[in-house]
C-alpha cells in the first residue's frame, strides 16, 4: 500500500466514525424531544409564565429569526430599540433565545432548538394572534386603547 492509500483509509475511517456519532446525537435529540412533548402541558405553563400577557415580548421572540439584530427587529416591529433589547435579554435569560452571530457590530438573535421541540412559535402565534414574523396576523383586529372619553 502507498502512503496516499493509507491516508485515504484513515480519513474514511474518521468520516465513518463521525457519521455514527452524528446518527447517535440525532437519536438522542429525537428521544429528548419525545420526552419533553410527553409533558407538554407543564412546559406550556412555563412558556405562559415567561410571556405572561406581554404581546410585545411574544412579537420580539417571533421576530428573532437568526438574521436580525436589535435594530432590525425594532424596525421590523415598529418598536423602540431599548424595549426590544430589554425583551431579547430577558428571553435569553430564560433560555429561549441566543446570539448566533455578529454582523456589522450587531448581535444576531435566534430561537434555540427548544422552540421546535416545544412548538413555542406555534403556541405564541395562536395565543397572541400573531404571524410567524411577529407582526399581527392577517384579519386580526387591532386593540383599541382604553382611554376615557371626556
Amino acid at each position: 500500500m502507498t502512503a496516499v492509500s493509507d491516508t485515504q483509509d484513515r480519513d474514511q475511517q474518521i468520516l465513518s466514525r463521525l457519521a455514527k456519532i452524528e446518527h447517535r446525537v440525532d437519536s438522542i435529540d429525537q428521544t429528548s424531544a419525545f420526552a419533553l412533548r410527553a409533558e407538554d402541558e407543564k412546559h406550556r405553563q412555563s412558556v405562559r409564565r415567561i410571556f405572561k400577557r406581554s404581546r410585545r415580548r411574544a412579537q420580539v421572540y417571533l421576530a428573532a429569526n437568526g438574521h436580525r439584530g436589535v435594530q432590525e427587529i425594532a424596525k421590523h416591529l415598529s418598536m423602540k430599540r431599548q424595549n426590544v433589547g430589554r425583551d431579547l435579554k430577558a428571553l435569553a435569560g430564560e433560555g429561549l433565545l441566543e446570539i448566533v452571530d455578529t454582523a456589522g457590530g450587531q448581535d444576531i438573535w435566534a430561537k434555540k432548538a427548544l422552540d421546535r421541540t416545544l412548538r413555542i412559535t406555534s403556541f405564541l402565534e395562536e395565543e397572541f394572534n400573531l404571524a410567524r414574523d411577529g407582526k399581527a396576523a392577517r384579519g386580526a383586529k387591532k386593540r383599541r386603547s382604553k382611554r376615557k372619553r371626556r
